[in-house]
C-alpha cells in the first residue's frame, strides 16, 4: 500500500470516527430535549 493511499485511509477513518460521535451526541440530545418536552404539560 502507497504512502498516500495510507494517510488518506488513516484520515478518513479518523474523521469518520468523529464524525460518528458527533451524530450519535445530535441524536442523544434531541431525543432528551423531545423527552423532556412531553414529561413537561405547558
Amino acid at each position: 500500500m502507497s504512502d498516500g493511499l495510507f494517510a488518506a485511509l488513516d484520515l478518513g477513518l479518523a474523521f469518520a470516527v468523529v464524525f460518528g460521535l458527533g451524530l450519535w451526541q445530535l441524536v442523544s440530545v434531541r431525543r432528551s430535549i423531545r423527552r423532556d418536552r412531553d414529561r413537561k404539560p405547558d
